[in-house]
């Protein structure tokens, strides 16, 4: 019996839950014709690294190990296909999630079916689970984190799990770092549970959260001081915060070193604003040949990141305003893309399958953990192109809206004051202001956008039902 849905005869529960079988049906249909549509799995960029990264576990690479380690198991009992069958399944399964966690919290059956619908119909979120890449995992342990802390008022272990879980989360996608602030701050106010507690029990609670965190990476850390002589969360964070600053930086006001010189681009702010933050985290330094450049012994993501620390205190206005437009393009009304941003059509179903210029290196891949070819049939991915492209996506202006009654809610306005919900609306807003800031912080692209469609929907319905659900009188 899953928690929040009760169960019974078949007719009893479809006549109480028609909504959610009425979605989860659309989803499992779009699911079976997106198996269909690409075979065996979509493989973009990413990919690869998960993939050559098997067994090995590397952790100074862009990306942490965490994707990894799910991906193994999973490809040594299957192929890619397999692989992407149990992401689509999963995805399935984070609907039901939300609506049990919703039902759980008081929110009516047709609320809840409807803040499912996102992640279950959502074409981007289809064609992302498609994909071999980490970003359904992160969504899973994300809702999970939310799950654990909103079961009970977190005591110290439950908050302690909690901490490891968003560690995990990290260890899945680099841009879950900061999510550990809201997640405290929801634990300092809803840990309470006599009056007796105090302050005491919260600070216990926050502490032992932020410590669960900080134990599973700095093991993390220690893990690759061991196979990279630094102790870090991987080996790109230089690059990464290089990019944003590099299409900012005025050189010529800032007190370089000559190696620092060497990483600072020479074209125009306007025209480096055009070419966008991607080319310089990944090619600038490899088409000037930076590294060659550099005196022998000099790392060149060292140099990147000091020259990213002195553009970050010179020009703090200039970083700020990037990262604050690039946060609100993800809630403009339709999927547009802005000179400089990562291209949209990553992230969208095409008639062909979606090679890159590595079609050698996707069909090798694919040959070895398939033992076939890549594949796309052309009407059902046309099919696929047409939902997406025609309004088959959550707008992101909707999901901004979002917070208008999480936000509400937190304040206690009307009923809210006495729903018992005002502290657990705060938990799913604050994770998405968090990982969608920080997203914003390194680049724009829709497909960090995703994490939006499980945390957002989750944050409006507790809101809506905080305000206008029954009173229960159980928050002090």
């Amino acid at each position: 019996m899953i928690r929040g849905v009760r169960t019974g005869s078949v007719p009893g529960f479809l006549r109480r839950h028609w909504l959610l079988v009425l979605l989860l049906v659309a989803g499992l249909a779009l699911r079976v014709v997106v198996q269909l549509a690409y075979r065996p799995a979509l493989l973009y960029i990413d990919s690869f690294r998960y993939l050559a990264d098997l067994g090995v576990f590397y952790p100074g690479g862009i990306n942490p190990i965490g994707y990894g380690a799910f991906l193994l198991p999973l490809l040594t009992i299957g192929d890619l296909a397999f692989v992407a069958a149990v992401q689509h399944l999963l995805g399935l399964g984070l609907g039901v999630w939300i609506y049990a966690l919703l039902r759980r919290h008081g929110a009516p059956n047709w609320l809840a079916a409807l803040a499912a619908a996102p992640v279950l119909l959502d074409a981007y979120q289809l064609q992302i689970e498609h994909n071999i890449m980490s970003d359904l995992l992160f969504q899973a342990v994300l809702l999970g984190a939310v799950h654990l802390l909103t079961r009970a008022r977190p005591g110290p272990r439950t908050a302690a799990l909690a901490g490891v879980l968003l560690g995990c989360a990290v260890l899945v996608r680099l841009v879950g770092v900061t999510l550990v602030l809201p997640a405290a701050v929801f634990v300092l106010l809803a840990a309470g549970c006599r009056p007796a507690d105090g302050w005491r029990r919260r600070i216990r609670s926050a502490g032992a959260l932020v410590a669960g965190f900080a134990v599973l990476l700095g093991g993390y850390a220690v893990y690759n001081l061991a196979w990279t002589g630094v102790p870090a969360l991987s080996g790109s964070t230089g690059s990464v915060v290089y990019g944003r600053t590099a299409v900012v930086a005025d050189c010529p006001a800032l007190d370089l070193t000559p190696a620092e010189e060497l990483v600072c681009p020479d074209e125009p702010v306007a025209q480096r604003e055009l070419t966008g933050i991607d080319h310089y985290i990944h090619f600038y330094a490899v088409q000037h040949r930076v590294a060659e450049e550099l005196p022998e012994g000099t790392d060149l993501g060292s140099v990147q990141g000091s020259f990213a620390r002195k553009v970050l205190l010179h020009q703090p206005d200039d970083v700020l305003a990037g990262v604050l437009t690039d946060f609100l393009k993800g809630f403009a009304p339709t999927r547009t893309q802005a000179p400089g941003d990562v291209p949209l059509h990553r992230w969208q179903f095409q008639t062909e399958y979606p090679l890159h210029a590595e079609q050698w290196y996707v069909a090798e891949w694919a040959e070895l953990h398939d033992g076939g070819t890549v594949h796309a049939d052309p009407e059902l991915a046309g099919f696929l192109r047409a939902y997406q492209l025609g309004g088959g996506y959550t707008p992101g202006t909707l999901l901004g809206l979002a917070f208008v009654p999480a936000a509400l809610a937190v304040l206690g306005v009307g009923r809210a004051r006495r729903s018992g919900l005002r502290a657990i609306c705060l938990l799913p807003a604050g994770l998405a202001v968090a990982v969608l800031g920080t997203a914003a912080a390194m680049e724009f692209s829709w497909r960090y956008q995703l994490p939006g469609l499980v945390l957002l929907p989750v944050a409006a319905a507790l809101g809506l039902t905080a305000l206008f659900g029954p009173r229960t009188g159980n928050e002090r």
